[in-house]
C-alpha cells in the first residue's frame, strides 16, 4: 500500500532500509568479519545486538531530534546538521569510490574508475527529489526482487562449502570480539540519521518491530554469507582477497553451466543496492538541511559534487585510507554522545516539569 499525504508505511521503512545497507555491509563487512572467524561471527552479533539497543533509543528520542532547536539552540541545530552532513558526504565518497572501482575491475575493464563513479552518481541521484513517498515507490519495486536475488546467490554458492574449511583452530578473544562488535556498530552509523526520518511514517502501529525486524534480516543475511565464505575459501584464503563476496561469486554457477559468467548476475543486484544506498545519502543529505524546490535540487547538486570530489581526491591515500578510522573513532563516538545527551536533556525536563505541577 502506498503512502499517502507525504507519509509512508511501516513496511515501506523496512525495506528502504535493509536495500540501502545491505549490498555495502555483504561487499565490505563480510570479508572484515570473515578475517577473524569465530570472533569475527560473535563480535559481528555483539555489534548487531548494541545497533539494535541504538535504534531503539534513536525511536525513543525521535521528537527530540526533531526539535534541536529546544535543546541546543538554533546554533547549536546548524553546527549538528552540518556535522550530519559531513558524515554523509564522507560516505557517499568511500561508497562511490569502492563501487567505481570494484565496476572499472569486473564490469567494464578498461574504463576510468573516475567516469564510472560520475555516472554511478548520476543514477543514483537520477530521479531521487525530497519525496520520500518517491523513494518508498522505488523499495516497494526493487525489493523483491534484490532480496530474492540475494538468498538464490547465496543458495548457489551454499554448494561450494567444505566441512574441512571450519576445522582450522582459531583462539576465542574477547579483545577481537569487542574489536568487531565496535566495527560492525560503525558499519551502522548512518542510522544515526533515523529519528530525523521517522516523522514521515504512518504510527498506526510501533515502530520498533520494523525496525527491528530489518536489522535481524539483515543479520541473518549476513551471517549466511560470513559462513559460506568461510566454509569455501578458510581463513588464510580470505585474507588475500580484497571482495571474497565477489570471489566467490565468480566462481557461482547454475546448474547445466548454461551461464557462465553468473557472476555479473550478482554484481548487477550488489549495484542495485549500492546505487539505492547512494541515493539515499543523497536524499538525507536534502532531508537534513530541509531544502524544497529549486533550493532542493541545487542543494543535492552541490551534496553530489562534495561526494564525487571526496571520491577522487587523494588517489590511494584518500578516502579509503581514512574513512574508517574517520566513523570508527570520530563520528560514531559523536552520534552515540548526542543520543546520550539528548536523551538525558529530556529526563531532566520531564522531571522539572513534574515538580512544577507538585
Amino acid at each position: 500500500m502506498f503512502a499517502d499525504n507525504d507519509l509512508i508505511s511501516r513496511r515501506q521503512l523496512l525495506r528502504q532500509m535493509i536495500l540501502a545497507l545491505l549490498g555495502a555491509w555483504l561487499l565490505f563487512l563480510a570479508g572484515e568479519i570473515c578475517g577473524h572467524a569465530q570472533n569475527g561471527l560473535l563480535g559481528m552479533t555483539l555489534g548487531f545486538l548494541l545497533l539494535a539497543c541504538w535504534i531503539l533509543a534513536l525511536y525513543r528520542c525521535e521528537g527530540i531530534y526533531r526539535h534541536l532547536d529546544s535543546y541546543v539552540g538554533p546554533g547549536g541545530r546548524v553546527a549538528v546538521i552540518i556535522f550530519y552532513l559531513s558524515f554523509l558526504v564522507l560516505t557517499g565518497s568511500f561508497l562511490l569510490r569502492k563501487v567505481s572501482r570494484i565496476c572499472a575491475e569486473y564490469l567494464v575493464s578498461g574504463m576510468q574508475p573516475e567516469l564510472l563513479g560520475l555516472l554511478f552518481l548520476l543514477a543514483a541521484g537520477l530521479g531521487i527529489g525530497n519525496d520520500i513517498q518517491r523513494r518508498a515507490r522505488l523499495a516497494e519495486i526493487f525489493y523483491p526482487f534484490v532480496m530474492t536475488g540475494f538468498v538464490l546467490m547465496l543458495l548457489l554458492a551454499a554448494f561450494h562449502i567444505r566441512t574441512e574449511s571450519f576445522e582450522e583452530p582459531v583462539d576465542l578473544s574477547a579483545i577481537e570480539i569487542a574489536g568487531e562488535g565496535w566495527r560492525t556498530l560503525a558499519a551502522g552509523a548512518v542510522l544515526a540519521v533515523l529519528p530525523f526520518l521517522l516523522g514521515q511514517v504512518r504510527q498506526e502501529k510501533s515502530l520498533k518491530r520494523p525496525l527491528l525486524e530489518g536489522l535481524g534480516k539483515l543479520w541473518l543475511l549476513l551471517t549466511a554469507a560470513v559462513l559460506i565464505l568461510l566454509g569455501t575459501f578458510g581463513i588464510g584464503g580470505i585474507a588475500r582477497m580484497e571482495t571474497p563476496v565477489l570471489q566467490l561469486m565468480a566462481g557461482t554457477r547454475l546448474p547445466g553451466e548454461f551461464l557462465e559468467r553468473f557472476d555479473i548476475v550478482w554484481l548487477a543486484l550488489l549495484l542495485g543496492s549500492l546505487l539505492f544506498a547512494l541515493g539515499s545519502l543523497l536524499f538525507y543529505g536534502n532531508h537534513l538541511a530541509k531544502m524544497q524546490g529549486k533550493k532542493g535540487r541545487i542543494f543535492r547538486l552541490v551534496l553530489g559534487l562534495l561526494i564525487y570530489a571526496g571520491s577522487v581526491a587523494g588517489g590511494e591515500n584518500g578516502i579509503e585510507a581514512h574513512y574508517l578510522f574517520l566513523t570508527e573513532w570520530f563520528y560514531l563516538p559523536f552520534f552515540l554522545f548526542l543520543t546520550l545527551v539528548l536523551w538525558a536533556a529530556e529526563k531532566v525536563r520531564k522531571m522539572k516539569n513534574t515538580e512544577r505541577r507538585e
